[in-house]
């Protein structure tokens, strides 16, 4: 079995993206269906469920009105001190060189196959290993590249002497867990309740007969100290490669969505250009219109003869009952188009505010990705996507050699300087 690697960053806890209600360009529609769901509960309920009998508790012991807490999720999204609602980590085994979910007959792979046994173990023993996160919403995604869990948690923290009694607390949840209290940034609660979790990774692999590899460390040339910092520094090395990784795909998905709302948008106002130009009677037909309206008005006038009143009084005239037949079916004409006219009238200026406001629309979106950035993120996503030849493919095998090479080189250069400075401290 080949060496593959963990990955277990910290996640954007986009949970539209997660339970799919929002489709992203680096997900296979075709395979939503494979997708796993062990935990989907929304937010507002796992709150109620965390929280809800801590607030009932705090409201009652409060006399005044002014002091009791309406929501608290709410008080948490509108807090000053940056609290997150919730947490989100991905988990992942290996990569989409060595286990993609398909073959290229779109067959699940035997690697995905082992990949995805893990980590429904992982995922069906979270809770019991961490009771002070609760789990409320667990996904595997199985329509993009790589097998992977959205883990999204809670954490709850109990005890607190004054205000609510149980509160949302990251920090003293995993104290309560058992971690030891931070030292430094390096050496803090998560830091080590993210090393226990990649360890308890690392062995179900193992179970299965994978081996996990730490790039650019080897274990027999360092002191344990030193091994120990290494493993933090690569694992720290190792998150920021797959935040940012993680951060170009989602800006990639951005992009993509607001290109294809363009085009739309692009789409839908050519055709109702298009509509207006064939509906357009203003231009031609309004005019064609009023000469013939003319021509029948001057020809009525021409039949009707003045008729003087003995007596004074209004001017009458009178015409040939074929005549007056003519007028009559000109009158119901002239009806028939004013009704026609204010028909199209309303119509066109309809169209005219439609497209005013569809072209506002593009206009802000074409500003809105040129100022981001999408734009670009877009097109080397597009890139990214178009077939590689065999040739790229071994360049890029190369490249990632070469490159690995080169830090475990350099990491090799500089053990023997600290191992010498440990030695002189000692």
């Amino acid at each position: 079995m080949a060496v593959k690697t963990i990955s277990f960053p910290k996640g954007k806890g986009h949970l539209t993206h997660n339970n799919r209600d929002f489709i992203s360009k680096n997900v296979v529609p075709e395979r939503t269906s494979w997708n796993r769901i062990y935990m989907q509960e929304s937010l507002e309920q796992a709150y109620d469920k965390c929280f809800g009998q801590a607030l009932q508790d705090y409201n009652a012991a409060q006399k005044r009105k002014d002091r009791r807490k309406d929501n608290y999720l709410k008080e948490i999204e509108n807090s000053g001190n940056k609290e997150k609602t919730f947490y989100e980590n991905i988990v992942q085994i290996g990569k989409k060189e060595d286990t993609p979910v398909v073959d290229e007959n779109g067959n699940l792979t035997e690697e995905a196959k082992l990949a995805i046994e893990i980590l429904e173990q992982y995922a069906k023993t979270f809770q019991e290993r961490n009771p002070n996160l609760y789990l409320f919403n667990c996904v595997m995604h199985l329509d993009e590249a790589t097998p992977h869990l959205h883990i999204d948690y809670i954490p709850v923290a109990h005890g607190y002497k004054t205000g609510m009694e149980t509160r949302n607390s990251l920090t003293k949840a995993l104290q309560q867990m058992g971690f030891a209290k931070a030292v430094s940034k390096k050496e803090n609660e998560t830091v080590a309740w993210q090393q226990r979790e990649r360890a308890y990774l690392t062995d179900l692999c193992r179970e299965k007969g994978i081996d996990i590899e730490v790039l650019g460390i080897q274990r027999d040339s360092l002191t344990l100290p030193e091994y120990k910092a290494a493993m933090r520094e690569v694992e720290a090395l190792e998150q920021q490669a797959e935040e940012m990784e993680i951060h170009n795909r989602e800006l990639a998905a951005q992009a993509g969505e607001l290109v294809r709302q363009i085009d739309e948008l692009e789409a839908r106002d050519k055709s109702n250009q298009e509509l207006l130009a064939k509906h357009d009677l203003r231009a031609s037909t309004l005019q064609t219109i009023a000469k013939e309206t003319d021509a029948e008005t001057k020809s009525m006038k021409s039949v009707a003869i003045p008729v003087n009143h003995l007596f004074g009084g209004e001017e009458y005239v009178k015409v040939k009952k074929s005549d007056w037949n003519k007028i009559m079916d000109a009158f119901s004409q002239a009806v028939s188009r004013n009704h026609l006219l204010e028909k199209y009238e309303k119509k066109i200026s309809a169209l005219e505010r439609k497209i005013a406001t569809l072209t506002d629309q593009i206009e802000k979106l074409k500003q809105f990705v040129a100022a981001r950035g999408l734009g670009e993120a877009f097109v080397e996503f597009v890139k990214s996507l178009a077939p590689k030849s065999f040739k790229q493919k071994l360049e890029e095998k190369k490249a990632d050699a070469a490159e690995q090479n080169r830090r475990r080189k350099t990491t090799q250069q500089e053990m023997p300087d600290k191992k010498k400075k440990l030695q002189q401290e000692m």
